[in-house]
């Protein structure tokens, strides 16, 4: 019962941290120019994100084992098993790739939950490394696409100059943010009686884990299976060429 209430709290997490649109084609978010990997490695809070009620975000961005990668280790708690008074804690490891290291921003990640749709772009577009960090991230799965934002800071606030900063860089890119979202930090655990993590396959749960082994599973296991890939060659190349138009590109409800 207790991994049927987890699978079930998974899907909904996913299911609303993104926005759904019609067309395949992307926003044209512009990454950071120059971006120094080494200076977004290690632990940042998740205090904005697309339509989500989960709490206590956490990401902790490491080096992967192969080159140009790195592994994005997201920690949260699940609103659904927070409302039933479930003691626990959820982490899920992604596989972040660099196609293009002279376009270091302008990455691709694959989250073990997104196993129908494959790689997503993921772009980070704004930062000042030691304050904040904004992450757009954009997949396609038949004729729509879905998009979401992350801010992110090296504490569990932010102030709200970065934010309207990132606000206005949407803006810019024409990528609608009513569906920022502000994350929790209260209450948080750093272990609870209940601890799990997914691993590459689709909802494959594994209790009591260790990082180790998590990674090792990620770096050797995962296959890029995604429906585009015409992958990043240069900036501002269109990673899919044939792509279905929306009239307006309006989100679907």
């Amino acid at each position: 019962m207790m991994k049927i209430l987890l699978v079930c709290a998974v899907v909904l997490g996913v299911a609303h941290a993104h926005t759904l649109h019609l067309g395949r084609t992307c926003p044209n978010v512009l990454p950071f120019p120059n971006l120094s990997v080494d200076k977004v490695l290690g632990v940042w809070y998740v205090v904005y994100k697309f339509d989500t009620s989960n709490t206590c975000l956490i990401w902790n961005i490491t080096r992967g084992q192969l080159p140009d990668t790195l592994l994005v280790k997201e920690t949260r708690q699940l609103a659904m098993l927070d409302l039933l008074g479930v003691d626990h804690t959820h982490a899920v490891t992604a596989m972040v790739d660099i196609p293009n290291p002279e376009v270091p921003g302008k990455m691709r990640v694959r989250w073990p939950t997104s196993a129908l749709t494959g790689k997503a772009d993921f772009v980070v577009f704004d930062t000042d490394y030691q304050s904040y960090l904004a992450v757009f991230e954009c997949d396609k799965a038949g004729l729509l696409h879905r998009r979401s934002v992350t801010i992110l800071s090296r504490t569990s606030t932010i102030d709200d100059m970065f934010v309207n900063r990132v606000r206005r860089l949407l803006d810019t890119a024409e990528v609608k943010h009513s569906a920022l979202s502000n994350i929790s930090h209260e209450s948080c655990r750093r272990s609870g009686q209940h601890n799990w993590h997914v691993d590459e396959e689709l909802f494959g749960l594994l209790p009591g884990v260790n990082e180790d082994e998590v990674r090792r599973r990620i770096s050797e296991g995962v296959q890029d299976y995604d429906i585009s890939q015409l992958e990043i060659i240069g900036e501002g190349v269109d990673s899919f060429r044939g792509s279905l138009k929306s009239a307006q590109d309006q989100p679907v409800v």
